[in-house]
């Protein structure tokens, strides 16, 4: 019988690490993507229907992840008290896995942007047994509720990053398909490729989402002389005597 010496047992063991986290710097090598999705968003926001075609983009660099929507069409408005505020980019939304942060674009009632702090994917998902392919990747149906709106999304373990549209993810694959009941908002995979490049986190976070709600809320308050204000449990929203409304995609309760 041949007895190995110590030296090479140790040696052995040395090359399996090795192998392991050579596997393991290759898997995380592979989770870095350009993904395009086709979407119809309705930005009447519950107030009828005012379906845009969209280009979305979701960036993902291992664990930092970019996404934004292109209107496909500019948007005209409908008369002179059609005072929507149109970016060029919509649901502009940063993530960063490794320390579990989000960050998001918003606007205030002066249409100026900012930067602020949400929670990472906080939806509570619930898998089905459904399954289908979808371009050739084994996907499987989820559900939850975010915000006010109840969403489906089949997502992908063959890509094995937790990230989706918007602010959507959490589940044990990438978000290939996403809409809520309504069809408010309908996203369809249109192109995944492998990629290159660097994502860079915005430098500057003004506020979180609480404070967010909580300054729209005063500055509602301060419209209250002459005009009248509410904050509704299904949106955040303002009506004056000259027919200003504003209003949020994210149903937020009060």
């Amino acid at each position: 019988m041949t007895t190995r010496s110590p030296k090479i047992l140790d040696m052995t063991f040395f090359y399996t690490v090795l192998a392991g986290i050579l596997s393991i710097a290759s898997v995380k090598a592979q989770e870095v993507y350009d993904i395009q999705y086709h979407v119809k968003f309705n930005d009447a926001f519950d107030r009828g229907r005012r379906d845009g075609q969209h280009t979305a983009y979701l960036f993902i660099r291992q664990n930092l992840t970019k996404f934004y929507m292109i209107a496909n069409e500019k948007y005209t408005p409908v008369d002179e008290n059609d005072l929507g505020f149109y970016p060029d980019t919509n649901l502009l939304v940063y993530t960063d896995l490794s320390n579990s942060t989000m960050v998001a674009r918003e606007y205030g009632f002066d249409g100026k942007p900012f930067f602020l702090i949400d929670s990472l994917f906080p939806m509570q998902w619930s898998i089905s047994n459904e399954t289908k392919i979808i371009d050739s990747l084994s996907c499987t149906r989820a559900y939850c509720v975010f915000r006010g709106r109840n969403y489906s999304a089949w997502f992908s373990p063959d890509i094995s990053t937790p990230s989706g549209p918007w602010k959507m993810g959490g589940l044990p694959g990438l978000i290939i398909d996403l809409s809520d009941d309504m069809e408010n908002m309908v996203i369809r995979l249109k192109s995944i490729r492998k990629a290159s490049g660097r994502i860079t986190m915005p430098a500057t976070v003004e506020y979180t989402m609480k404070d967010h709600i909580e300054k729209m809320r005063k500055m509602i308050e301060k419209l209250q002389d002459g005009a009248r204000a509410t904050g509704s449990g299904d949106c955040i929203s303002c009506q004056t005597t000259s027919k200003f409304e504003f209003f949020t995609w994210e149903k937020i309760p009060r």
